[in-house]
């Protein structure tokens, strides 16, 4: 991925890294840097702190957007379509928007967040840190950078050692099984072919929120990395996600679904048996072919006829703590589309609703524990008719000492309650600080 052309900043200013990388960006993140990290994105993008924020709060009734405090009037989606075109100069927005916004915005079914709770964050970019090996840069849009980069990533922090308590699943085995048997109930009555079921895991939290992203992304080395804060209130995402919900540049649209899971156990011989299981395992060939015809029906609402193609069908990736199986599907987007239209189409992604996908977040809504907050929505950067956003799975949600790590699974006719149990306690793993 060409981020220098993709992102365009207007001054681009070679940096020597005063210490080693990312340990030096430490104090930034202190002050409310946002960073994604992985090569997914093209490497690491630092974004400094400032710029404007957009964010929509639910009140109760109904989503309110604010630009830098003052409302704006309309959907949420608009009103970002809106925001990112009118920047003078045209400048990158990194930030998040939450399954529960996603699905409002989509007219689907889901849980009302709690009153007051942010479902929209994103903040224009003036100035970021770009670190791809050991090249670092900063780049500004508009005016030249500030000359302070280097000494803000010179200043050492002390910063407490993370500690997080023991991740406990938010309902017990037996009610997930119950919860299993009843989506293979309603696929076995003709209602679903596939539902995502997700559990909240709860852990008490203390330390410093960087350090823990150092040692998650050093353990995971996640593909779309991401460390956020979130409004102005404190919340912070930390998002170890592997799958891109979607991604534009120029004219083409591409999403890369992820279904079946598999363990990698650090056993060479094991985690290869391992790997070739998951691909012949019916159930996940199964589970994957309808959730690429949900992600192929999704894009089709937006791209011209007869552009929709499966480029990659069920390949083998391996990552450092599991293995997945990853499709890419691809489209040629209509001009007379926007942004807003885009995502509804697209969010929340296939991957994690199921189908068909009015049913499955209807019933997901009345038995899942708690809104899902950020988990499964969307984060990443927006920049003029450009973007690439991720599916926030393998995500935790920071807060005044608590933390909220989700995992979920697919579940079809063929799933097995015990095993999908066991699943979802494997994607903890990547999420421990070391």
């Amino acid at each position: 991925m060409d981020l220098v052309k993709r992102l365009n900043p207007s001054h681009r200013q070679p940096l020597t890294l005063p210490r080693p990388w990312p340990a030096c960006a430490q104090g930034l993140l202190r002050d409310g840097a946002s960073w994604l990290h992985g090569n997914g994105w093209g490497g690491d993008l630092l974004t400094l702190p400032g710029g404007p924020l957009m964010e929509s709060r639910w009140n109760g009734h109904r989503w309110i957007t604010t630009l830098d405090g003052r409302e704006e009037l309309g959907q949420p989606f608009d009103i970002l379509e809106r925001t990112v075109a009118s920047g003078h100069p045209c400048h990158p927005w990194v930030g998040a928007l939450s399954y529960e916004l996603a699905c409002s915005e989509a007219g689907l079914p889901c849980q009302d967040p709690e009153t007051g709770a942010v479902g929209l964050s994103w903040r224009g970019v003036t100035q970021a840190l770009r670190v791809e090996g050991r090249t670092a840069e900063i780049w500004s849009w508009g005016d030249p950078p500030l000359d302070d980069a280097q000494k803000r990533l010179a200043q050492a922090c002390a910063l407490a050692r993370p500690q997080l308590g023991t991740l406990t699943p938010r309902w017990s085995e037996s009610t997930h099984h119950d919860a299993v048997e009843t989506i293979r109930a309603r696929i076995l009555d003709g209602e679903f072919y596939v539902a995502n079921l997700c559990v909240p895991f709860d852990g008490a939290w203390s330390g410093d929120t960087t350090t823990l992203a150092l040692s998650c992304f050093r353990r995971a080395d996640p593909p779309y990395g991401a460390f956020l804060p979130i409004g102005v209130d404190g919340l912070t995402m930390l998002c170890l996600s592997m799958e891109r919900v979607l991604g534009k540049s120029g004219t083409t649209l591409i999403s890369e679904p992820i279904k079946g899971s598999a363990p990698r156990t650090g056993n060479a011989a094991a985690d290869e048996l391992a790997g070739k299981a998951m691909c012949l395992d019916p159930k996940e060939r199964a589970e994957h072919t309808m959730i690429v015809d949900l992600v192929r029906n999704d894009l089709g609402r937006v791209a011209e006829i007869g552009s929709v193609r499966v480029s990659e069908l069920m390949a083998l990736h391996a990552y450092p703590t599991v293995q997945h199986l990853v499709s890419r599907v691809e489209a040629k987007v209509r001009p007379d589309v926007g942004l807003a239209e885009i995502l509804r189409s697209m969010l929340p992604g296939g991957s994690v609703t199921g189908a068909p996908k009015y049913a499955v977040c209807a019933h997901i809504a009345s038995v899942e524990a708690a809104p899902r907050g950020f988990y499964c929505g969307a984060l990443g950067w927006i920049h003029g008719d450009d973007f690439e956003l991720a599916l926030p799975i393998r995500t935790a949600q920071i807060f005044d000492g608590h933390l909220t790590y989700w995992a979920g699974g697919g579940i079809t006719l063929r799933s097995d309650a015990a095993k999908e149990w066991r699943e979802l306690h494997l994607k903890t793993q990547a999420f421990r600080p070391r």
